[in-house]
């Protein structure tokens, strides 16, 4: 502890003993997503059974979302903390014993993802309890990077290890790092320093009737949802699904998954790169506006090309462009939705970012199966993406 700042050293291996488990989370998530032909093969299974594997997380996500928030704000982020990563250690390692077995392996899947909530929603306390207001968006913004990372790992190394050793040995890496990563969570972390640190401490989140009214009859919030609504749709759809997606056009499973890591690699860079211009420029509508207007070809290309180098350059851009812009966009929600706080604003924008994404990974599958293709629901997130246009055309810089 340092008496001239009353800051804790301890603050940074609160910060570090956390990111692993969140890191493990989103491992969890994507493990069969850039092997989904590989497992619908080995489990003898449906490509939506193997879909709903993914999408375990966006439905676990929906219910125990507000659950989750309760536990921070009533107990503390540290029995919200202790929730999540004992269930994603435990469950994962059902996963690894039981990895023969589809239903068991489903069963547990849901049971990691309703762990997730209880990990994701202490990002904005931990910063509260243990840093200053100098450094709480830093601090927050290396628990979002966390996730990007978990995004990353299972597209680059599930179609490595399952082409060498089998799916189980997926579950297996995975499980393995998921209870060393719980561990070090729970071993290293406390609830709060014995000083607190300068600033204001974390608000009580208002969860009532009136709160939600005000958000929905705010037009410059709903607008902002409705773009979150969509683009959270398309980038749960796209990472749940990609290998579907290339595979058709003689993609093999490796390249699918270095397509992946490109996607959600340069995704990193530009969470960090856009949000940095845009807090310079003091602008933040004219990034949406460009980035959908440039994703609209984007995802035409991904549609009909079968290049991988080119693959790989329209998925840097697309994971660059929509990693990139979401933080600007939460962002600009927050603060059109001010004074309300921004736990209940983000909150609901990532709720229906979780609802749009299992529709459209339901409605996906069901017209690619129907229609025997990936052009059909393709065209589908190409005129999604167009129609977020004129929405972004009608919003305005928020007075903050």
């Amino acid at each position: 502890m340092t008496k001239e700042s009353g800051l804790s050293r301890y603050r940074w291996v609160i910060l570090l003993a956390i990111i692993p488990i969140i890191v493990s989370s989103e491992i969890m998530w994507l493990s069969l997503a850039p092997i989904s032909s590989l497992a619908e093969d080995y489990y003898s299974v449906s490509s939506l059974s193997v879909a709903m594997f993914s999408m375990s997380y966006m439905i676990m996500y929906i219910i125990f979302s507000m659950p989750a928030s309760w536990v921070v704000d009533r107990y503390g982020y540290r029995a919200s903390l202790i929730i999540g990563a004992t269930m994603t250690a435990v469950f994962g390692l059902v996963r690894a014993l039981y990895a023969d077995n589809f239903t068991i392996v489903l069963i547990a899947q849901f049971i990691v993802a309703a762990g997730q909530p209880f990990l994701l929603n202490i990002s904005t306390k931990v910063p509260a309890n243990w840093f200053p207001v100098s450094e709480r968006s830093t601090a927050a913004g290396l628990l979002t990077m966390a996730q990007y990372i978990g995004f990353a790992v299972p597209m680059l190394l599930a179609p490595m290890i399952a082409e060498k050793s089998g799916i189980p040995a997926i579950f297996q890496v995975f499980a393995g790092i998921a209870v060393v990563s719980a561990i070090i969570a729970i071993v290293f972390t406390r609830e709060k320093p014995r000083i607190a640190p300068p600033g204001p401490t974390a608000q009580r989140e208002d969860y009532s009737l009136q709160s939600f009214r005000k958000l929905f009859t705010n037009k410059a919030f709903l607008l902002v949802m409705f773009i979150c609504l969509i683009s959270m749709g398309i980038f749960n759809t796209i990472l749940t699904l990609l290998e579907s997606i290339l595979l058709p056009r003689g993609i093999t499973i490796a390249q699918a998954g270095i397509v992946g890591s490109i996607f959600v690699v340069a995704g990193i860079i530009g969470a960090v790169v856009l949000p940095i211009i845009s807090d310079k420029l003091h602008k933040r509508v004219i990034f949406f506006i460009g980035c959908i207007a440039i994703l609209i070809p984007i995802y035409i290309g991904f549609t009909f090309i079968g290049c991988f180098l080119l693959l790989c350059v329209l998925a840097g851009i697309a994971g660059f462009l929509t990693m990139g812009v979401a933080p600007i966009l939460f962002q600009h929600g927050t603060e059109v939705a001010y004074p309300l706080p921004e736990g209940i604003s983000l909150g609901v924008i990532l709720l229906m970012g979780q609802i749009s994404g299992t529709m459209f990974v339901f409605l996906f599958d069901l017209m690619q199966n129907t229609s025997g293709s990936v052009i059909l629901p393709m065209l589908c997130i190409v005129i999604l993406t167009a129609v977020e246009l004129p929405a972004a055309l009608k919003m305005k810089e928020s007075k903050l």
